[in-house]
């Protein structure tokens, strides 16, 4: 995928999530109505903190180092998940939504930063198994979203109809 297409499809994808947000009330957004127990917060939380990640890779990989980050290492998901839902779960909402919100405009600004080349060479970054570097934006922001939109657009169904 080439760089203006990739900077095209992180904003519509942060612009959909965002819409499918919209019929949800601040009670709503908090309530630990999620299948793990989790609040719509509580995902978006979750969310940017693994987008940061890959903001750091970025930055990273671009000053030619190996980077050090949740991304790509050792450490279980499910493990990084629960050290994060523990330091996060009482973030206020206003600040968990102004976060999501700037954490895409950071992500689009790194990828701005790289070349067609870059980011499409499967073998440019030699820690990346081959993988081209956008494949390792998507997966962390578009494809990370669209992992968690079935179970919000669900609540959204189950809203009561004023």
């Amino acid at each position: 995928m080439n760089k203006n297409d990739l900077l095209e499809k992180l904003a519509q994808s942060r612009a959909d999530f965002l819409e499918l947000l919209e019929p949800f009330s601040e009670e709503d957004l908090l309530a630990p109505s999620l299948p793990n127990g989790w609040s719509i917060k509580d995902v978006l939380v979750h969310l940017l903190l693994w987008e940061a990640e890959l903001i750091k890779l970025l930055f990273q990989a671009q000053q030619g180092r190996i980077p050090q980050t949740a991304l790509i290492s050792n450490e279980p998901d499910e493990v990084v998940n629960a050290r994060w839902y523990a330091a996060h779960k009482d973030r206020e909402l206003e600040q968990a939504l102004k976060d999501f919100d700037l954490i895409r405009d950071q992500t689009i600004r790194r990828v701005e930063a790289f070349s067609d080349t870059d980011l499409t060479n499967p073998r440019r970054f030699r820690w990346s198994d081959n993988k081209p570097l956008w494949q390792w934006i998507v997966s962390s922001t578009i494809e990370h979203e669209e992992e968690h939109t079935p179970e919000i657009r669900t609540l959204a169904a189950n809203l009561p109809t004023t």
